[in-house]
């Protein structure tokens, strides 16, 4: 994985390598940044840059041995702490390694892979995903290992909220006291849920949400999608990569024109009518029924930018946009936090395994209340 590959962040881009040339680069970082932003294809670039044995000035090479070896998961001096269920086996409590396989096989045939798909590759939808102390009790011994070929002991671990606390305490010895020529490389979606000892002894990386015209592009060039599609779907993702690709597999035009004409029926009350909209919804697979629901908080939310007169914040184009000026004088902050509600309990619902056809018959008859609702 080089920069070069890494969709937009040029900003924290040259502000690290501008780090590395001075020789400044901190033993810890913190990679911040919303869902789908890049931050695992990030660590792994910086990861590729550092161990590189013909680096440039912006990149690593792309060809020496070690760019090879880091580019399919297979570098013996760069480790991987995931998320995983936790399990035993023969009384021996599995760790990443026992996993790594098939995030490998994932992750580096598309570097843009999500937690939500690994979720769904576990089978984890009902399971939580966690860090465990065993976890990082194994990192530790494998960084005080000497390194095997790499200029640097690399140690990325993906999603550092997901720690449990007494992993967290075993990670504070390893983060305050490192062994020579390591470098540690988290990923967080939420500063908050870390605990401020691991916080306070990281420097942090931010990266920027993605633009419409930054995720077109990508959905352009790596799904041989069309230029209208592929707008039509950046704006409906939210920033998030991860949604945008998870919307390329349902067809995003479907989600956006069935929302639409679902919610035109939830507000004028035809139930004949929300049937037949809902219908294809709640008969499609999970995968569809999520993404829609995931659609219609995005698009709820951007009608509440345009109800405050702040349509410059909304990711939306044109089309949506004409929707959202008509929509947004049904809105209050009241009614938009309800529904909101009421969306975020659906997908709980259908995570759960409930009966779609009542999830989405039940949402359709609040929906219809609270937007009635004087």
């Amino acid at each position: 994985m080089q920069f070069q590959q890494i969709i937009n962040q040029e900003n924290p881009k040259s502000h690290l390598l501008h780090t590395i040339r001075a020789g400044k680069l901190p033993h810890a970082l913190l990679i911040c940044g919303g869902e789908g932003v890049g931050k695992l294809p990030f660590a792994v670039a910086l990861a590729q840059y550092v161990n590189c044995l013909n680096p440039s000035e912006t990149d690593s090479c792309g060809t020496c041995i070690a760019c090879h070896k880091i580019n399919q998961g297979i570098h013996p001096d760069v480790h991987y702490v995931l998320p995983i269920i936790a399990a035993t086996k023969s009384g021996r409590h599995l760790l990443t390694e026992d996993y790594f396989d098939g995030f490998r096989a994932r992750f580096f045939t598309h570097p843009y892979y999500g937690f939500e798909e690994w979720q769904q590759t576990l089978d984890g939808d009902n399971k939580q995903l966690f860090i465990s102390v065993h976890e990082m009790r194994e990192a530790k011994r494998k960084l005080n290992l000497k390194a095997f070929e790499g200029k640097n002991k690399i140690l990325i671990i993906w999603n550092i909220e997901k720690m449990r606390v007494e992993g967290a305490n075993a990670f504070l010895k390893l983060l305050e006291e490192p062994p020579e020529k390591t470098l540690i490389l988290m990923t967080c979606t939420d500063p908050n849920k870390i605990l401020t000892t691991i916080n306070s002894r990281c420097q942090r990386v931010y990266l920027d949400r993605l633009s419409i015209d930054d995720i077109a592009q990508y959905l352009i060039q790596y799904k041989n999608i069309d230029n209208q599609q592929a707008m039509e779907i950046a704006a409906a993702s939210d920033g998030n990569i991860h949604n945008a690709r998870a919307y390329t597999e349902v067809s995003s035009l479907s989600l956006h024109e069935t929302y639409v004409n679902w919610l035109r029926a939830v507000y004028i009350g035809d139930f004949n009518k929300i049937t037949t909209e809902a219908e294809p919804v709640y008969k499609a697979s999970k995968e569809f029924q999520k993404s829609f629901i995931r659609l219609a908080v995005k698009q709820i939310r951007d009608s509440f930018l345009y109800h405050l007169s702040l349509p410059q914040i909304a990711l939306a184009t044109p089309r949506e946009a004409e929707f959202h000026q008509k929509f947004a004088a049904l809105l209050t902050p009241s009614k938009t936090e309800r529904i909101l509600t009421e969306l975020e309990n659906a997908q709980r619902y259908i995570i759960g395994n409930a009966n779609a056809q009542l999830v989405f018959t039940a949402l359709s008859l609040k929906l219809f209340i609270i937007l009635k609702d004087n």
